[in-house]
């Protein structure tokens, strides 16, 4: 476990949820948050594909008090937080921590998930400037996890009738449609993610199941409104009701 000089005890949800981050190293974005929203319950049984300290998971959690959840993350410091941080918030019980490869053999069972959630490395090596630091390079780029191998991991892990769900750069939104499709899956929901209001979309939400179906494009969301976040984003933070 990281020193605790190294690390920051932040919240969400105002403080219903409970996060340990690195104070230098990678630390979570506003992701994972915009993909726990977009979510529908029941989650069931989850699983999270690179955890980091456990956002993503904590969120899904605290929002559907049945779920149950497994996070892999490759990176130990990271996964050590994710176990402190389910500690903390009471979700031992129904959350379990797996430090390793989820592309390793025996990490992850096959159809054994509800849900897929995951908010992946999506920079391609070579696209952006990576990190000197190995954590955020890690996590925000496809240096041990691809496009293709998370996916494979995915569509394995879900039982008949599971979704997968995820955020992506909106520049990959054909890549990312194609890579469901080449395994059998197909966009069930989406929904842009921009900046600000009338601004290029930066993200694209994903649901995705194997029932080929009408796919719900829902209206876009804008991450900030004025000086701040806009009202859906605040909803999404636990500042509004």
């Amino acid at each position: 476990m990281p020193e605790e000089d190294e690390i920051t005890h932040d919240t969400l949800l105002r403080g219903r949820v409970k996060l340990l981050q690195p104070r230098h190293g990678f630390r979570s974005s506003l992701d994972p948050v915009l993909l726990a929203g977009f979510i529908v319950p029941p989650f069931g049984d989850f699983l999270d594909i690179g955890c980091a300290s456990g956002a993503l998971s904590f969120l899904l959690l605290a929002q559907d008090a049945m779920a149950r959840g497994r996070g892999v993350e490759i990176q130990p410091r990271l996964a050590a937080l994710a176990g402190q941080g389910a500690e903390e918030n009471g979700f031992v019980d129904r959350y379990h921590v797996v430090t390793g490869d989820v592309r390793a053999k025996g990490t992850v069972a096959a159809q054994a998930f509800d849900l897929v959630a995951t908010n992946p490395p999506f920079r391609p090596v070579g696209a952006g400037v990576l990190s000197p630091l190995s954590e955020k390079a890690m996590a925000n780029h496809e240096v041990t996890l691809t496009l293709s191998e998370w996916m494979d991991v995915a569509v394995a892990a879900l039982r008949p009738g599971g979704r997968l769900a995820t955020i992506f750069p909106f520049d990959r939104w054909e890549e990312l449609r194609g890579a469901l499709e080449a395994r059998g899956f197909f966009v069930t929901r989406s929904r842009a993610v921009m900046p600000r209001q009338g601004e290029v979309p930066n993200r694209i939400l994903v649901e995705a199941g194997r029932e080929v179906a009408l796919a719900q494009h829902q209206p876009p969301l804008w991450v900030h409104d004025g000086s701040g976040f806009s009202a859906e984003v605040r909803l999404m933070l636990g500042e509004e009701t």
